[in-house]
């Protein structure tokens, strides 16, 4: 007797099927743009010339967004994702 997926098991199911359709392509490929992931997280006043701890944390966190939902993206997919720009 097999094991029933896990919830995680599901979403990384869902998050690769989701990946396989033009649609999700053209939204994760947004995600991935919306949530720093091929930019600086580091938020700075540049009339201050400080660093905005707290806008810096933020961005990361979008960011780790991604980085999770990534993880359920088949590598082939990915390739067509993040290199359509």
């Amino acid at each position: 007797m097999s094991k029933p997926d896990s919830d995680q098991d599901k979403v990384r199911r869902a998050v690769a099927e989701i990946a396989e359709t033009e649609a999700g392509q053209i939204f994760f490929n947004w995600m991935m743009n919306s949530c720093f992931f091929t930019r600086s997280t580091i938020e700075a006043d540049p009339q201050a010339r400080e660093i905005n701890p707290i806008g810096t944390i933020f961005n990361e966190s979008r960011r780790r967004l991604y980085l999770d939902v990534r993880r359920g993206i088949p590598a082939g997919l990915l390739k067509k994702i993040e290199h359509k720009n």
